[in-house]
């Protein structure tokens, strides 16, 4: 796919502005098929990143869990004593 000759100003304005210029229809059809295609991308982007950042938040929490089950397995074997 060819890079969009209006991807610099995309890039500029962010995505909540250029959805909004979308929304209004201030562009012509093809600024209006780029600015589509650019903002699916950049959904998919931060889609992979929120789907990173559960993984890695999820992994980081069994760690904890069974850390602080080690870490507490002393004392729950002293209240069965």
């Amino acid at each position: 796919m060819a890079l969009s000759p209006y991807r610099a100003k995309f890039e500029r304005q962010g995505v909540e502005l250029t959805r909004r210029y979308l929304i209004r229809g201030i562009a012509d059809k093809d600024e209006t098929i780029d600015a589509q295609a650019w903002l699916a991308e950049q959904d998919r982007m931060n889609l992979r990143k929120e789907k990173w950042r559960y993984w890695w938040m999820l992994g980081f929490t069994i760690i904890a869990a069974v850390t602080g089950s080690i870490a507490a397995s002393p004392i729950i074997k002293d209240w069965f004593r």
